[in-house]
């Protein structure tokens, strides 16, 4: 069979396709061959490297290698610019490179409680942490009273929202102007508890946040709240306490209890029927009635003291019989408190 003769054309470009052939199979054998040589010398790297930073205390960095080229990521900018020195010292790392995770804005939550209210604005970072903040609210208020205006944000990080709900049912419903500001990292705290125990519930739950705590909660005077009550009477000539009278105690029992810093000082007084002497007796024995039923409603006996004047302190002149029944009289005089404000941080 007689063979046709390729064109010259197609005779001179043949040894080109060849030799483009050539090199392609050349590149691809020796990119074959190079390719474990890479992979182990990067792993060399990434274990010197790995070694160098935890020697370094910087364990928490991650490091790999492309190359001979290193990528860092780490927890600060100041953990980057140590890591990034120690790996760049090793020999065979061309460059290093790092990356620190964004910040997380720090959420920002008002709470204003009212009585019988509550609302709530700011941005949490899931839906579970609003709906930790609101569940709060409805515990202290009912959920029908709780105004929602909070959104979810998922870049906002959690710093002392854990807490928070907490702090809010600490305040409970009878606070009067209540409000829970977090914002920046600082938790402030404003508004009127019923007590001292109340308010060191509330400082308690606040300083477990972990947030830097501004308290500026006020309680009642204990002063203005026991001269409130109705005044202590006895029947004429005896130490036993009428009804009203054993009331009003109970309240004062209640208040000295929930304000455990407060101490008294119980004074009995009478009018100047009969002798100075027996008027003297009578005071005392008032006065000490008193202080045994406080102490039996569970008030501690350090905190109370009692004195009779006798007829030695009237209110007003003694000349009439309203005026006697006047004189006639328990007076409880508060001796120490805590301030009615104090930071709690």
């Amino acid at each position: 069979m007689t063979k046709t003769p390729l064109p010259s054309r197609e005779r001179r470009t043949s040894p080109i396709i060849a030799l483009i052939v050539a090199m392609l199979g050349l590149a691809v054998l020796v990119t074959a061959q190079q390719l474990p040589n890479r992979h182990r010398m990067e792993a060399d790297l990434t274990e010197r490297s790995t070694v160098a930073l935890r020697e370094a205390g910087l364990s928490d960095v991650r490091v790999t290698f492309t190359g001979r080229d290193g990528r860092l990521t780490a927890g600060s900018a100041v953990e980057a610019d140590r890591a990034r020195d120690v790996v760049q010292a090793l020999e065979g790392v061309r460059t290093v490179e790092s990356e620190t995770p964004p910040v997380p804005v720090p959420p920002a939550v008002v709470v204003a409680l009212g009585r019988d209210s509550a609302s709530l604005r700011g941005t949490v970072p899931t839906g579970s942490s609003r709906t930790a903040l609101l569940d709060a609210a409805a515990d202290v208020c009912g959920a029908e009273a709780v105004g929602d205006d909070l959104t979810v944000d998922p870049s906002v990080g959690d710093a002392a929202l854990a807490g928070l709900p907490d702090v809010l049912r600490a305040f409970g419903r009878d606070a009067d102007g209540a409000r829970i500001e977090l914002r920046g990292g600082t938790l402030s705290l404003t508004g009127t508890v019923p007590s001292e125990l109340r308010r060191d519930a509330v400082r308690t739950a606040a300083r477990r946040t972990g947030a830097a705590v501004d308290d500026r909660i006020e309680v009642p005077d204990v002063r203005r709240r026991l001269g409130e009550l109705p005044r202590l009477t006895f029947d004429s000539g005896g130490d036993s306490l009428t009804s009203a009278s054993r009331t009003s105690l109970v309240t004062v029992a209640r208040i000295l209890k929930a304000n455990p810093s407060t101490r008294i000082r119980i004074e009995g007084h009478t009018d100047s029927t009969g002798s100075a002497e027996s008027n003297l007796v009578l005071s005392r024995a008032r006065a000490r009635t008193v202080h045994e039923f406080l102490i039996g409603h569970g008030v501690a006996g350090d905190r109370l003291s009692a004195e009779g004047y006798g007829e030695t302190r009237p209110q007003v002149a003694d000349t009439t019989a309203g005026g006697r029944a006047q004189n006639r009289r328990v007076e409880l005089l508060v001796t120490a408190t805590s301030p009615p404000t104090g930071n709690g941080t």
